[in-house]
């Protein structure tokens, strides 16, 4: 007798996208029907779709502020995407400080060597000469837990250094880093610092992120990470932050990527996308919804950090007891979850490759690996760049899953995950 098909596909990769929440959804229909109008039109078409787009702006603000009330608004520019925030931030943090530029021309900036592509790609840009002003970088290592050390970033600082830029918290193993520590002492040092906040915003406290004194002067928000459509993003940029310690601000000329009609305040031509900035607002004020005693956000990482514990226990006896062996899995980044997402859990299965492992269960479970392999033989299988960072031993970097929860996940979601989970790495291990 066939064995019935596997009929529901369990969702572990919230860390990649979330689905657009319901109430998200809700909040975008009227700007797609009757309130359609372009936000730049002075006639009543327009003001309906303008007070949208303010409020959002209000709404981001509320994330990474402690208080966005006497914020400014357009502090917060949208964008299409998170990689459009992170190379626009960049392009203004460079083209403003020219006049640090070193005998050679050159300008200097400070990252971490586990960046996402949107950050060291862009830099590789400027440091081939592909764009210009030509940089160089100091890439700062981080230890075995993928948390980067904030004085060995601020020792990385150089004469000529116009930039820090230092993911949140990062993607894959989900690796907390000091950036607010980092940002109060490049402020006091009169130097630029940008943050990619994609994967932190809706899984842990954010609010004084982006403080008007001692914050970070940019900051990157990712829509589609906290339960807003896909195509919309942000970036906060500090009023005046690139008018100061000799800066000159390069957009006074206008947009430095996107020139066309001068929407968002001169910044990025192109008219707003309207039912998708109304999304991104709505799923900003759904994290500070009350849930009980508890605010959204505070209440979806209770609960996530509930269920990422529970992976890492299903999988870690499930197979001891399939196999009898203890040594199987290894948890990639910190072990103190204050220094972790809430939600992620990167776990290296020793002698399984989790490409085999994804392409198998696939269709049941839908989640993303830790380390990409490209070759089918011996153990120095090519795997992810953050893993070899963190100098993971390669036995378990090659077998690594990224398992990422989210606010709906469910106990028989993760109890049905692990379980195929840990099937089919025993297949492979006794194979």
């Amino acid at each position: 007798m066939k064995e019935a098909k596997q009929k529901k596909c369990v969702y572990l990769d919230y860390n990649g996208t979330t689905p657009v929440y319901p109430p998200v959804l809700e909040a975008m229909l009227p700007y797609l029907t009757d309130h359609f109008g372009n936000p730049s039109s002075s006639h009543y078409f327009g003001s309906e779709p303008k007070a949208a787009v303010n409020k959002a702006r209000r709404s981001l603000l509320s994330l990474i502020q402690s208080a966005p009330v006497a914020a400014d608004p357009s502090s917060i520019m949208f964008t299409g995407c998170g990689t459009e925030s992170n190379n626009v931030a960049i392009r203004l943090a460079l083209l403003s400080s020219m006049h640090k530029a070193n005998s050679d021309g050159l300008l200097h900036v400070v990252t971490t060597n586990i960046e996402h592509p949107a950050i060291t790609q862009c830099l590789n840009s400027y440091v081939s000469g592909g764009l210009t002003p030509k940089i160089t970088v100091t890439e700062v290592p981080v230890d075995e837990f993928g948390v980067v050390s904030s004085a060995d970033v601020i020792n990385a600082i150089q004469e000529n250094t116009t930039l820090v830029t230092i993911m949140t918290a990062n993607n894959e193993v989900g690796s907390l880093q000091p950036v607010f520590e980092i940002s109060k002492i490049c402020r006091q040092k009169q130097i630029l610092f940008h943050t990619d906040a994609a994967q932190a915003v809706g899984k842990i406290d954010l609010r004084g992120l982006a403080e008007e004194t001692t914050g970070a002067d940019m900051v990157t928000i990712v829509g589609h990470k906290f339960g807003a459509p896909k195509g919309i993003a942000a970036l906060y940029i500090r009023p005046k932050c690139f008018d100061e310690s000799g800066r000159i601000n390069p957009e006074h000329g206008g947009s430095v990527l996107l020139m066309g009609g001068g929407q968002e305040g001169g910044r990025r031509g192109g008219t707003e996308n309207v039912p998708y900035i109304a999304g991104i607002g709505r799923a900003a004020d759904m994290l500070f919804d009350q849930h009980g005693d508890k605010a959204g956000w505070e209440a979806n990482a209770l609960h996530m950090q509930k269920m990422r514990s529970r992976l890492l226990e299903q999988i870690t006896v499930g197979l001891k007891e399939s196999t009898g062996q203890t040594d199987l899995t290894r948890v990639n980044g910190p072990l103190n979850e204050n220094e972790r997402l809430p939600n992620t859990l990167s776990i290296g299965l020793k002698g399984v490759q989790s490409g085999q492992l994804l392409a198998n269960i696939g269709e049941a479970v839908a989640c993303s690996a830790g380390s990409a392999c490209h070759s089918s033989s011996g153990p120095t299988k090519s795997y992810s760049a953050i893993l070899k960072a963190m100098n993971v031993p390669p036995e378990f970097a090659v077998g690594t899953l990224r398992l990422s929860v989210g606010p709906n996940t469910s106990l028989e979601d993760v109890d049905l995950a692990s379980d195929i989970i840990v099937k089919e790495a025993t297949k492979q291990l006794k194979s």
